[in-house]
């Protein structure tokens, strides 16, 4: 499985896959046990995440700028 991933990758430069056509449950668990480990090894694959939240790891920054709408309501919910 991890060899013909990686040749779809290298031949094709597909950069992501869909598993939802995966028949049960068992069948996730099995991907994760044991292809993703065989990714990783050949380095094809993270071993961590880069550190904060996806907006800083999307944008830049961790926190809306002030000039977006939704900045002043930072701290509205947690202030009653």
């Amino acid at each position: 499985m991890a060899n013909e991933l990686i040749r779809w990758v290298d031949e094709a430069g597909i950069d992501g896959f869909n598993l939802t056509r995966i028949l049960n449950p068992q069948s996730y668990l099995d991907f994760i046990e044991m292809v993703v480990p065989e990714l990783q090894q050949r380095g094809r694959y993270k071993t961590a995440y880069r550190p904060g939240p996806l907006r800083q790891k999307l944008f830049g920054h961790a926190r809306l700028p002030q000039r977006h709408p939704a900045a002043d309501r930072r701290f509205s919910s947690l202030q009653g």
